[in-house]
């Protein structure tokens, strides 16, 4: 019987990763392993995914991004359910309106949205194989008022009081795709690194549903950066699911279709001094 592939969906037990679970797990050649800080709520994310596509390979497992021991832990235990790694989809985030410092002493959004994946990627990397990797994005890496880049050190220990941490945290994953790609490219693997802005949805991610009167601001004001729950997942589903997929380092918008990130995603510069200033930060909290 051919190995199932497994799939890492971190924050799946709602809104996009809940959804991209479901239809992928409707697929019983594949199996989910969702990674969530709320072990109860994935539970319950668990069993409506299996009672919904009759597929029993469903697994839960704790994981808070925001904490570095949280993501060792986690690596640690999935060692121990699978020998192989297919795909991982880093979507698990938290909004804007956040403040305050993770564990690690780092500004929380930009712990929780982008430190923990990279860390959690890493070290899945390190043992693993991995055929795709998806860095969940906004079109919020480029606000309407516009961002300019700062000093990494500044942007990890801000108290985001001029809420620009989730434009930064979102901005640094597609810095982390497109530098993961071209370092592992380098080491000759065969790895797809990309990046999906699944538009602004109407979901539990702000810590509730958007009210009607904010849900039709954005589609009124905004419309080019709403997005659909269901047409988002399906993409971000079938790209997954698709083997013909050759792509790398690209970013898909709320599709299976890429397009061009903001003009600052593009900086180098920027790109190589966030990876190394993280790498920096990793190693030297692991020698505490």
């Amino acid at each position: 019987m051919e190995e199932l592939r497994t799939v890492i969906i971190t924050g799946a037990n709602s809104g996009l990763g809940f959804e991209s679970a479901k239809k992928i797990a409707a697929n019983k050649e594949y199996r989910l392993i969702l990674a969530c800080r709320n072990l109860e709520k994935a539970k319950q994310a668990q069993e409506a995914i299996i009672k919904e596509t009759g597929n029993s390979n469903v697994e839960r497992l704790l994981l808070d991004t925001s904490s570095l021991k949280s993501v060792e832990d986690f690596v640690e235990e999935f060692k121990n359910h699978s020998d192989s790694l297919f795909g991982l989809i880093n979507n698990a985030g938290i909004s804007g309106m956040h403040q305050g410092k993770s564990v690690d002493n780092v500004e929380i959004v930009m712990a929780t949205n982008y430190l923990g994946h990279w860390y959690l990627t890493n070290l899945l990397l390190e043992k693993y194989d991995i055929k795709k990797i998806f860095n969940i994005s906004s079109d919020m890496h480029n606000p309407p008022q516009g961002l300019k880049w700062r000093d990494v050190k500044d942007i990890f220990y801000s108290d985001n009081s001029d809420r620009t941490a989730y434009p930064y945290s979102k901005l640094s994953a597609i810095y982390f795709t497109n530098e993961l790609q071209e370092r592992l490219d380098k080491e000759g693997r065969n790895t797809l690194v990309n990046s999906f802005n699944p538009g602004m949805m109407q979901t539990n991610f702000a810590g509730g549903p958007m009210p009607k009167s904010r849900v039709l601001f954005v589609k009124t004001m905004m419309p080019d950066r709403f997005g659909d729950l269901d047409k988002s997942s399906t993409a971000l589903a079938s790209l997954m699911l698709d083997d013909s997929l050759d792509v790398k380092a690209k970013y898909f918008d709320r599709s299976v279709n890429f397009i061009d990130s903001s003009p600052l995603s593009y900086e180098i510069d920027n790109q190589k001094e966030l990876w190394n200033y993280t790498e920096g930060f990793i190693k030297e909290w692991k020698n505490k």
